[in-house]
């Protein structure tokens, strides 16, 4: 909108008069009225443009103008949001001039006497206006839309929604959850000219982010290719996509892609300026983690060599201030803080002392381990550097002091600046302490097999030795850490060429050693030790005799665990518990009154209940054994290939009907769905069977209502637990 020509030049009864003679034209420049009543509020006049409003508001009730009121109380809204009478004069002014049934639906589903702001009002009455045929819209459940009819008879907007067309909603509905889209909206652009569209996705795939970021407002990274794979880029080319956007948007100065996925990529309305009311916005901010960010900001988008003091001064004490505030609770916080001040040459005068208090509680072992742990890639190096030039030799101590505790990725830090202090004699000294000491040391076993050049440089230990313990590793059960390196060297004995690399370098008899230890290995998961034996026997097939056995079809019986279902662990804690609070009291109380009896050689009642006193004893003993050894599990992992436990073996006798035996665990029995205890006579016959396999059946087997007979029966397949037996665990 713009003033007219002759208002600058107008001097204020000119001006009042150009208004009443304006007011009198058929039809009314509404754009013009509006324009001069915005400039009077602007100027500090809103007295004035108040009362010129209400002159324009009673043209407006006395021409009966529906179509030109919302446009003036918009307007007016400009400065009378936050007055509380002016949702009152709005919906008493909307009612003069809306007058018909429908217009008075649309009034009373904006929601002018409701608990809504006037703004939001307002906001919906401009929705339902805008719902004419043709429109576009946007719902949250149901997507894209264009509005079939505006029903003024039943009060609904008809909406053909991609997934449900015709889809009827009443007005107030339709405020609450339509969104009108504009001319530059990208689904707009999807539903009227697809073929653009397309164009744009090939050609400038970065606009087509600006248009999301335009049309929905800032969002993360996961919520923008949601929007964009919900039928506007093809899934499968989203990586190409993307990685044209990026590069498109890299020099963008209006695009802040931030470094955390989970941040918001955002639109700016101006390129930044790094000026002196950005420092002076900086000096104010108190979040120590926004400081950090907004420092990394100007590290990436300015350079910081030509900061003048000043502005080195804020920088100093906001990241002392940040790096103070978070050394305890987000220790890798406080050290990014004090590489950034070290950077930045922010460190001088008592921020500097600051900073490097900081530093020094951060050489607690503890304390540095957790740093480190919790600091990105890109920030452990600086992190690392700026300790060794602090401390020096005390830091370099340091680390030597926790190789055995360092994570792998830690350890591809410390070790090379180990190396290059000169320590690299002391690390590999380290390590065999560390071996010496005879644990398991997942992570060093892990990065030594993966630094194959520093291993047989400094010789911590040999590679027959780190073979074996590499088995260890496999035996052990881990987490964190250890979990980690465990799965890093599960990957490097699924590389061919290392594993045959490692074999050939150790000698006949310790290829030998090192198959009859993966042989043995029983705690190892058996089809990764499957798979790494055939590798070995394949490569050396003259090791095979170490891994015959004497099983009927030649097949390795494993060493079964003792497990049970959570469902037969249960009730037997529940037979436990019981025992120790009900039945052993009760028996306790029994044994007393029969005391009270008297003359306990002849005292019946007295020996039946110590009698019951030691089968109650033994029963505890037996089931606190029992609960012991035995360890409950989900079984959701289970191998098929062959019987084991958690499997369901589908049985065909010498009738040649098929059966279902299951077997869960060592306590789990259900005759009706067929399992079987895990230690009974019946699953140890057909553990380790395959499909195809046959067994003899002495004697006929029935289970509930399975009747197997005696004589040779096959394995027809083996299966994972059906949903009934899933359900029966359950339960």
């Amino acid at each position: 909108m713009s003033l007219p020509e002759p208002w600058e030049s107008m001097g204020d009864e000119a001006r009042e008069e150009w208004f009443i003679d304006t007011l009198d034209k058929d039809p009314l420049p509404l754009d013009e009225v509006t324009s001069v009543l915005e400039a009077l509020a602007e100027s500090g006049k809103r007295s004035l443009a108040n009362a010129w409003a209400e002159m324009v508001q009673e043209t407006l009730v006395q021409r009966r103008d529906r179509d030109h009121m919302p446009a003036l109380l918009r307007t007016w809204l400009g400065w009378r949001s936050e007055d509380s009478s002016f949702k009152a004069l709005c919906h008493k002014a909307l009612l003069s001039v809306f007058r018909n049934r429908c217009d008075k639906e649309i009034v009373a589903s904006a929601g002018f006497d409701g608990s809504g702001s006037v703004t939001q009002c307002m906001a919906r009455l401009d929705l339902l206006l805008g719902l004419t045929p043709g429109a576009l819209c946007l719902d949250s459940t149901w997507g894209f839309g264009v509005v079939s009819k505006f029903d003024d008879f039943y009060m609904k907007a008809v909406i053909d929604f991609e997934g449900k067309p015709q889809h009827a909603m009443t007005f107030a509905y339709a405020a609450d959850t339509l969104t009108l889209l504009s001319d530059d909206h990208i689904l707009t652009l999807r539903h009227r000219d697809p073929e653009e569209l397309a164009r744009r996705i090939k050609e400038d795939p970065a606009e087509i982010v600006r248009m999301i970021l335009r049309s929905y407002g800032d969002m993360p990274m996961a919520h923008l290719r949601e929007i964009l794979e919900a039928g506007i880029v093809d899934p499968a080319q989203w990586k190409t996509f993307w990685d044209g956007a990026r590069r498109g948007l890299k020099n963008d100065e209006l695009v802040d892609i931030p470094t955390k996925r989970t941040e918001s990529i955002r639109l700016l309305k101006s390129a930044k300026a790094y000026d002196a009311a950005w420092f002076e916005a900086l000096q104010a901010e108190r979040d120590c983690e926004t400081i950090l960010e907004r420092v990394g900001e100007l590290e990436g988008s300015t350079d910081t060599s030509n900061l003048d003091d000043g502005a080195r001064a804020v920088l100093a004490d906001r990241l002392s201030f940040a790096a103070i505030g978070t050394d305890l609770r987000a220790p890798q916080v406080a050290a990014a803080c004090c590489t950034a001040a070290d950077r930045l040459g922010a460190t001088a005068g008592q921020p500097g002392e600051l900073i490097h208090g900081v530093l020094t509680r951060l050489m607690n072992p503890d304390m540095f381990v957790q740093t480190a742990d919790a600091l990105s890639a890109r920030e452990l190096h600086p992190f690392v550097l700026l300790q060794a030039k602090t401390f020096g030799e005390a830091f370099n101590d340091l680390l030597l002091s926790l190789l055995g505790v360092f994570s792998v990725r830690l350890l591809d830090e410390v070790v090379p600046h180990l190396v290059a202090q000169e320590r690299e004699a002391e690390t590999a000294a380290r390590f065999r302490e560390i071996f010496d000491g005879d644990i398991v040391a997942a992570m060093v076993v892990c990065w030594l097999c993966r630094n194959l050049d520093f291993l047989d440089r400094m010789q911590p230990v040999s590679r027959e030795d780190l073979l074996f313990r590499c088995v260890r590793v496999f035996e052990t059960l881990c987490s964190a850490h250890s979990l980690r390196a465990q799965n890093l060297l599960r990957g490097l004995f699924e590389q061919v060429d290392w594993l045959e690399g490692m074999l050939e370098s150790i000698s006949p008899l310790g290829r030998e050693g090192f198959t009859r230890r993966v042989n043995a290995a029983t705690t190892w998961d058996a089809t990764e030790r499957r798979s790494v034996l055939a590798r070995l026997l394949k490569g050396y097939p003259d090791l095979k005799w170490i891994t015959a056995t004497a099983s009927d079809a030649g097949h390795e019986t494993p060493v079964r665990p003792h497990l049970t279902s959570w469902r037969s662990f249960r009730e037997r804690q529940a037979q436990l518990k019981k025992l120790v609070e009900v039945d052993i009291p009760e028996n306790s109380r029994e044994i007393g009154v029969a005391i009270s009896y008297g003359d306990l050689r002849e005292n019946f009642e007295y020996q039946a209940s110590k009698d019951k006193q030691g089968l109650l004893m033994r029963r505890k003993t037996e089931l606190e054994a029992d609960l012991a050894t035995v360890q409950a599990a989900d079984f959701k992992s289970a191998l098929t290939e062959s019987v084991g436990l958690a499997t369901c073996v589908w049985v065909a006798g010498s009738d040649g009907v098929e059966q279902r035996l299951t077997i869960i665990g060592e306590w789990d029995r259900d005759e009706a769905l067929g399992i079987v205890g895990a230690g009974s006579g019946v699953a140890e016959s057909l553990y380790g069977k395959r499909p195809g396999d046959t067994i003899t059946l002495p004697e006929t087997i029935e289970v509930g209502e399975r009747r197997i007979p005696a004589g040779i029966c096959r394995i027809v397949r083996i299966t994972p637990l059906d949903e009934d037996v899933r359900a029966w665990m359950a339960g």
